[in-house]
């Protein structure tokens, strides 16, 4: 069997002031495809900055898992280029991942902060969003758009029969809120004035004006967002709202963000979906279910058929006790 295969790369830092060696080692083969140590750390820096993982001493278990992710993507890739598939406009759809994943954090700044933090190369993320972006296509044109149509509508309409129950909608209630933001950022004497200015905006609400009054009097002086929104009842500001008469106003609620005022305008029954109403949902589900398993066969023929391994003993002995 193939063993380790270590490549040595050399690089300067400073001038000649000191070389650093870095050592990589080859843990699988896919066909001629080598994937390397880096790689496979690569791949769990990314879940986690993703926040798929939360642990940062990923166990023998969730490597071995995470390289037999890649093996698989290897696969893909693989058919991917001798079929020719391409992603369009890869530079922009590659950017807009990314801005994806980084819109998670609180800025631009702290996002570069976590990749620098985590040891991640800006490249390594690019290279793994592409390579999804091309797993994805094939997956699109090989095996989803693949599944027979008519077979779809069968096993959906089969699907609601079935499992009804799943469709019903539970009890809601529509309300009227207006959100007061405190800015967390502000002086002491600002946060204070604004707290009495809520207090004055409430007072005003409790005596019958309309959020629309108020809205117009204190636009100026806060930051106020008014929106007509539903919940389920059994939500904890469902609750809350449920709690109120028709048109009763709360007080002001402390929220993350500031205040919230609620006022109740209606309780909705729970009701019935008709196999109309949500035939486009479940016949997307059982399209991606039957695709899901025409590729698991497909890949597993593959890997029946054609030539890998897994070089690195710890790995290789966890993979077999999986099994």
């Amino acid at each position: 069997m193939i063993r380790y295969i270590t490549f040595l790369i050399l690089f300067c830092i400073g001038g000649n002031a000191y070389t650093q060696t870095l050592i990589d080692s080859i843990i699988a083969v896919v066909n001629e495809d080598a994937i390397t140590r880096s790689e496979l750390e690569d791949e769990l820096r990314i879940a986690t900055l993703m926040g798929i993982r939360t642990d940062t001493t990923p166990t023998v278990a969730e490597k071995s898992a995470v390289l037999n992710t890649i093996i698989n993507r290897k696969f893909v890739l693989q058919e991917a280029e001798r079929l020719g598939i391409i992603v369009i406009e890869r530079d922009t759809q590659v950017a807009a991942r990314i801005a994806e994943i980084s819109a998670k954090y609180a800025s631009d700044t702290a996002f570069q902060s976590v990749l620098q933090q985590s040891q991640l190369e800006k490249e390594a993320i690019e290279t793994r969003v592409y390579d999804q972006l091309i797993y994805d296509e094939l997956f699109r044109r090989i095996f989803f758009n693949a599944v027979n149509s008519e077979t779809v509508a069968k096993l959906a309409k089969s699907y609601y029969d079935a499992n009804n129950a799943e469709f019903i909608v539970p009890p809601t209630v529509t309300f009227k809120s207006l959100l007061i933001v405190i800015p967390k950022d502000g002086s002491e004497v600002e946060k204070q004035t604004a707290e009495e200015l809520v207090q004055k905006l409430n007072e005003r609400l409790q005596q019958g004006e309309t959020f629309q009054t108020v809205r117009e009097i204190y636009e100026t002086q806060l930051e106020l967002r008014f929106e007509v929104p539903t919940l389920e009842v059994d939500t904890p500001l469902g609750a809350i709202v449920t709690q109120l008469k028709v048109s009763e106003r709360s007080t002001p609620l402390r929220v993350s963000g500031g205040y919230q005022i609620v006022e109740r305008i209606r309780n909705n029954s729970a009701y019935q979906k008709t196999y109309e109403e949500v035939s486009e949902e479940i016949t997307e589900r059982m399209r991606q279910e039957l695709a899901n398993e025409q590729f698991e066969a497909w890949l597993t023929r593959r890997k029946a058929e054609e030539t890998w391994h897994i070089l690195d003993d710890e790995l290789t002995q966890e993979k077999n006790e999986v099994k």
